[in-house]
């Protein structure tokens, strides 16, 4: 218990010490920078002939960072690398590749000084996969696009090929937005520059080489220009030795009207060699195009459709696409009935369907009842009858929508958290919490509330702040008539006048930090602790002699307030404020896939399933048999579960004494029900 105390303390101290320690961080992060400036993802052509070239380097994330200097010379270069924060020399390293690795703190700024002969370009890359020379993402030729993202301005990604034959190869780079531009550059196993792919007028990039066969090759794909967003990248391996010297379309020039499509084809010459194509559209907001050549009108407008083939050769058909006026709208359904919280998309045709302008503007009528977007999409706000009216903004023609909002469904919401695998010196494995938690999902998510089921989330392992964060993630759309139920099985003690729950990492939650998080959470709230101690959360301890010594505690400042007990949340708690809570296995191996807690192993019967068996079963805490469990039927059945649980496992170890556990409720009496079948 002393060292329990103790860690309480520390966590204190820590928490008044915080302010202070990160005032102390942003002031070193804040050294004036007076070399060149290097940016994340940047490539920099350095010539150390000319002398040391020093830059400033600041680290977008906390991270492994390698310091890399390809060649670009006929001989590699000798190089001698510093890296300084502030006065204090934090790391050197010589030649290499990469010449030397640290891990960098974010937002801190770090001086860079390079040294030596010859001529090479730095990177300063993340030690990540698929972010450094050193760990690029294999492609393999033939498979589906690699789809990835360049999060941060400045990221670079890096991909490798291990060539098994000498047959072409063809990479393409595809932005999935008009004003994002991509590059690709190729390099040797060695670091060595050997060309740069070739850029398409709508920004992608295309890549072709022969390698040698048994050779790595590695691809470094950037957005020069620091755009952020979605990309496509697919390798393959041409089926034709012959690279193709000139592409063909079927037209030209091509006329649509409005929104409809036309089919475009391509010849590649000469005959033999490889026809794989990429299309593409200069303005794909007037016309789109598929990966087959089908091109579909979208608004007013030319375009440009070009086919490039391997080896960048490519031709082009300039599209013009002539407008076709609304001449109505029609809704598919003019009534909607959805329930307060629901969404619901409104779908209407704007005719004729080849139309060129499709856009629509919605207004709803009285204000309050439901709220629609841009897009058409319904939110139910509040019970009552509204008219929609959908307006075409090409000629204004309209419709309107009838709608019903009903008073919002009660919706049933668990996270289960348990924690188990503790850090060696935090506290002993606690085998069967992992166990418990798999039985409590299974156990809810068998239960039906007149069709509707509850929407079960887990926690193994968490931390203090992933716990606050996944009640708050859970939780943040609970509405009044919903039930939000929280359950936690970990090591946990009674000190100072509060629970506390330990994590398997030593952070530490407190009950009270528990009810402020939970406070926020619309609707009925739950709580169901599962740890030694958890009655303090409520204040009960076991018996008559013992609430008399809590009073007494109270005048000594042992005791502190139920931080539940008052509060508008039903709590059930696995023991009293004094006792342990235990687990137990019926089998000598007292393995994880046997062990449970006690109180959950209870739990799941009363609710109907049997976490021995891994099977339905009945609902055994429904007491008057009507398919429902209130939560004092659920209380009845688990408080006395539980000692028969423990009077079958004998006496405590070395005593003659029976284990007790005393299952605590608040409040008493309550008819809520929480588990129906």
């Amino acid at each position: 218990m002393k060292h329990r105390i103790l860690l309480a303390t520390l966590l204190i101290l820590a928490a008044a010490l915080w302010p202070g320690l990160v005032g102390a961080c942003a002031e070193e992060a804040g050294v004036e920078a007076e070399g060149n400036l290097l940016a994340a993802g940047a490539l920099v052509a350095v010539d150390l002939d000319a002398g040391e070239a020093v830059f400033d380097f600041v680290a977008p994330t906390g991270s492994v960072y390698d310091v890399w200097l390809f060649p670009a010379g006929d001989e590699p270069p000798t190089v001698s690398a510093k890296l300084w924060r502030g006065e204090r020399l934090v790391a050197e390293g010589e030649d290499g590749m990469p010449a030397l690795s640290l891990r960098l703190a974010a937002g801190t700024t770090y001086r860079l000084a390079l040294s030596g002969a010859g001529r090479g370009r730095l990177e300063l890359a993340r030690h990540a996969l698929s972010r450094c020379f050193a760990l690029p993402m294999l492609l393999e030729a033939g498979g589906d696009a690699y789809s990835k993202s360049f999060v941060r301005e400045g990221d670079a990604h890096w991909y490798a090929l291990d060539a098994d034959s000498a047959c072409p190869v063809s990479l393409l780079a595809a932005p999935s937005r008009p004003d994002m531009r991509l590059e690709a550059l190729l390099f040797d196993g060695s670091g060595n520059l050997m060309k740069a792919g070739a850029n398409t007028a709508g920004g992608a990039c295309l890549l072709d080489f022969i390698p040698e066969a048994g050779a790595r090759y590695c691809v470094r794909l950037t957005c020069p220009e620091g755009e952020t967003g979605l990309y496509d990248l697919k390798l393959a391996r041409l089926e034709s030795d012959a690279l193709p010297q000139r592409v063909t379309l079927s037209r030209r020039s091509l006329t649509i009207e409005g929104r409809d499509a036309a089919q475009l084809s391509a010849e590649v010459s000469p005959g033999g060699a490889d026809g794989a194509l990429y299309w593409e559209s200069s303005q794909g907001a007037v016309a789109g195009v598929d990966a087959q050549g089908l091109v579909t009108g979208q608004a007013a407008g030319q375009a440009v459709i070009t086919a490039y083939a391997a080896g960048g050769v490519s031709d082009s058909c300039v599209v013009t696409v002539v407008p076709v006026p609304v001449t109505g709208v029609a809704l598919l359904s003019r009534q909607m009935t959805l329930s307060v919280g629901d969404d619901a998309a409104i779908e209407c045709d704007v005719l004729p369907e080849n139309a060129s302008d499709t856009r629509l503007s919605y207004a709803a009528e009285p204000a309050g009842i439901v709220a629609v977007d841009s897009r058409g999409v319904l939110r139910g706000i509040a019970e009552g009858e509204a008219t929609v009216t959908v307006t075409s903004r090409d000629g204004g023609f309209s419709d309107t929508l009838a709608v019903r909002v009903n008073p919002a469904p009660r919706r049933w919401r668990a996270l289960l958290v348990g924690e188990q695998n503790y850090a060696e010196g935090v506290a002993a494995v606690r085998t069967g919490s992992i166990h418990s938690v798999s039985g409590m999902r299974s156990m809810l998510e068998n239960l039906s509330f007149d069709g509707a089921r509850f929407q079960v989330g887990t926690l193994l392992d968490a931390s203090r702040d992933e716990v606050l964060s996944g009640i708050e993630n859970g939780f943040f759309d609970a509405g009044d008539q919903d039930l939000s139920l929280f359950y936690i099985t970990c090591h946990g003690y009674y000190a100072g006048g509060m629970t506390f729950l330990q994590m398997y990492d030593g952070s530490v939650l407190a009950a009270a930090e528990l009810a402020r998080a939970l406070r926020n959470v619309k609707g009925d709230v739950l709580v169901v602790i599962d740890c030694c101690g958890s009655g303090g959360v409520i204040g009960r301890s076991s018996g008559t002699g013992d609430i008399l010594k809590g009073i007494d505690a109270v005048f000594d400042g042992a005791v502190g307030p139920a931080v539940m007990g008052t509060s508008r949340f039903r709590v059930l708690a696995s023991a009293a404020l004094e006792q342990e809570s235990y687990r137990v296995s019926f089998n000598s191996s007292a393995g994880e896939s046997d062990m449970s807690t006690v109180f959950a192993r209870a739990l799941c019967e009363a609710g109907g399933w049997s976490i021995d068996r891994n099977a339905r079963a009945a609902l055994r805490a429904d007491r008057n048999y009507d398919g429902r469990v209130t939560l004092t039927e659920l209380y009845i059945y688990v408080a006395r579960r539980v000692m028969w649980y423990l009077n079958l496992t004998g006496t405590l170890t070395g005593s003659e004494a029976q284990y007790v556990q005393t299952v605590q409720l608040w409040p008493e009496g309550d008819g809520l029900v929480v588990m129906q079948r």
